[in-house]
């Protein structure tokens, strides 16, 4: 599926379950070079899509390709067709794509018994009603889809944008009357920032929804004390099924300089399981930081990648997060950093590994280094910095860039040193970097 967030995309995937087939949806700005990856590790046969974004990708090697806004994916829906497969419960569903250590985008395999756990898990302490009206400004090319999905379970009403604008937004939550909304961080500081924001009728709003990112603690502060609604944050990881720990709005604490940062939960109840292995002292009797794992009966798989399976996965099946935590002695997951050099820009993944590489490429750079560095409205952003032959340009990396990496991923600032500094080992010494 390559498309803007809209009505068939959902559709699709329904349609798709009902046969037995796989839903594989997959992130609209990625280059014809990433999108072929996927097609071919996943083993794609039909490509789903809107006209223009199908036309930059002519040389797919699928035998279906069928334009959204064509007749043809209109009469699909028109007339009967054979009866739905008896899908079983272990039967594959969806394969989400995430990325791995490489960089390289991972396919991950998710049933249907992992969806429903999912979503039973999460409704049990959402508690749903029947007048609930989502705004779902997040991407259903990923992990983020579960939510919209787990609502609509419930029988909610959601409202898709084709892309986030705060004007959007906005004009979504007022002419739609909605009850919730689901975003991240960044997007938060944007929609409040926004000029429209004072004049639109936001009182129908109820439950803010946010996740992806760390919850800057300025925007949670002006978040609350001019909307006047309730939290719920969102904690979950793709290799699990989707979101499996929430903190809820009467979990939230008031705002005010005794809190730093907010903890990202509880674990839902069900079949997903959370924990930190012990590695070394935390902030109490009971609290230890250390390495967070998740569980549950249903298996998420990376698609035919053995070693990336048993990399993520403990011998006694626990999955590795990335993330390094505790749980402390009321249950709360609190996340403390991230175990790898993994980049969020308003709520997607960047590995600097992948822009380092593509710089690389490059036959006037000799050596390139990135990492995270902190900013106001997306939370990261990549900063490169590069070693080149004399005369090479900013811009003229940022145009070779152009044809290998998808906009958010392409470094907001090009910085030129000498040498990139690495230990004995050839490894990059990114402290002295951020030093």
């Amino acid at each position: 599926m390559l498309s803007l967030d809209r009505i068939e995309v959902l559709e699709s995937y329904f349609a798709l379950a009902r046969i037995g087939a796989l839903f594989v949806p997959l992130n609209h700005s990625l280059t014809p070079a990433e999108v072929g990856g996927i097609v071919e590790r996943a083993g794609v046969v039909a490509v789903i899509g809107e006209d223009s974004l199908l036309a930059r990708h002519p040389d797919l090697p699928v035998r279906l390709r069928i334009p959204l806004d064509d007749k043809e994916f209109a009469a699909l829906g028109s007339d009967g067709g054979p009866e739905p497969a008896d899908v079983p419960d272990d039967a594959l569903a969806a394969i989400l794509h995430t990325s791995a250590t490489t960089g390289q985008a991972k396919g991950v395999t998710v049933d249907h018994a992992s969806f429903r756990a999912i979503a039973l898990g999460w409704l049990a302490v959402a508690a749903p009603t029947d007048d609930m009206v989502l705004v779902n400004c997040c991407p259903l090319y990923h992990g983020s889809m579960v939510v919209s999905l787990t609502y609509l379970a419930a029988g909610a009403t959601v409202v898709l944008l084709p892309g986030f604008t705060p004007q959007a937004a906005l004009a979504a939550i007022e002419d739609n009357r909605a009850t919730h909304m689901w975003l991240v961080p960044q997007m938060l500081r944007f929609l409040l920032q926004a000029k429209a924001a004072d004049r639109t009728d936001l009182s129908t709003l109820r439950e803010i929804l946010y996740g992806a990112a760390p919850m800057p603690m300025d925007i949670y502060t002006e978040a609350v004390r001019r909307l006047g609604c309730g939290f719920r944050q969102v904690y979950g990881m793709t290799e699990v099924g989707g979101p499996f720990v929430t903190l809820g709005p009467a979990e939230h604490p008031e705002p005010g300089p005794a809190v730093q940062s907010l903890p990202a939960g509880r674990v839902n109840p069900g079949d997903v399981g959370a924990g930190a292995r012990r590695a070394g002292r935390g902030t109490g009797p009971r609290c230890h930081r250390g390495d967070l794992r998740a569980r549950s009966r249903s298996d998420a798989r990376l698609l035919d990648n053995a070693a990336a399976t048993a990399e993520i996965t403990t011998p006694d099946g626990w999955i590795r997060t990335g993330d390094l935590g505790f749980v402390d002695q009321d249950g709360f997951l609190h996340l403390v950093d991230r175990s790898k050099d993994l980049i969020v820009r308003a709520g997607q993944n960047i590995y600097p590994s992948e822009i380092e590489r593509a710089l690389c490429t490059h036959p006037a750079v000799r050596d390139a280094a990135v990492l995270g560095i902190a900013d106001r409205d997306y939370g990261e952003v990549p900063l490169a910095f590069v070693a080149a032959e004399e005369g090479t340009t900013a811009a003229e990396l940022q145009r070779h860039l152009a044809d290998q990496l998808a906009p958010y991923k392409r470094p907001q600032r090009i910085e030129f040193v000498d040498q990139v500094p690495r230990n004995p080992a050839g490894k990059i010494l990114k402290k002295l970097l951020r030093a």
